[in-house]
């Protein structure tokens, strides 16, 4: 985790300056650099923690706008077979352009199955025995 908070180089100068314990400046010490260090590490799993939750949350609303659209578009089908009757409502109808839904998620596979593959073209007929053309008999 310190290498994706702190500066592979920052953490060697650090690392180097915490080495010489018999140097010292006015406004940087060892202490108050890992103190800093802490804090930094503090602060980046606390912005790890709010952008899973904004994923979250962006999951949530996409998923509410989605249910919002499909009702919509639910509603619009409904509106349209009571338009027939009313022109004035069906005018209305028609000024109303809702967006297309988007395809449902397909759900993850389970780790280690694979669903088979679709076999492809016409399945194969099947003939009785009785019915062949050639038979063992007359193979024989």
């Amino acid at each position: 985790m310190t290498d994706d908070v702190i500066h592979p180089e920052v953490h060697r100068l650090i690392q180097l300056f915490s080495a010489l314990p018999e140097v010292a400046f006015p406004d940087v010490d060892t202490a108050m650099l890992h103190e800093l260090i802490a804090r930094a590490k503090e602060r980046h799993l606390a912005v790890m923690q709010a952008e899973a939750a904004l994923e979250t949350a962006r999951r949530a609303l996409e998923d509410d706008q989605e249910q919002l659209l499909k009702k919509a578009h639910r509603l619009q089908a409904w509106l349209t077979v009571m338009a027939e009757a009313d022109e004035g409502l069906q005018t209305k109808l028609a000024g109303i352009t809702l967006p297309k839904q988007k395809r449902a998620r397909a759900e993850a596979p389970v780790e280690g199955t694979e669903p088979a593959p679709k076999k492809r073209g016409r399945p194969r007929k099947v003939v009785p025995a009785s019915e062949a053309l050639f038979t063992e008999a007359a193979a024989s």
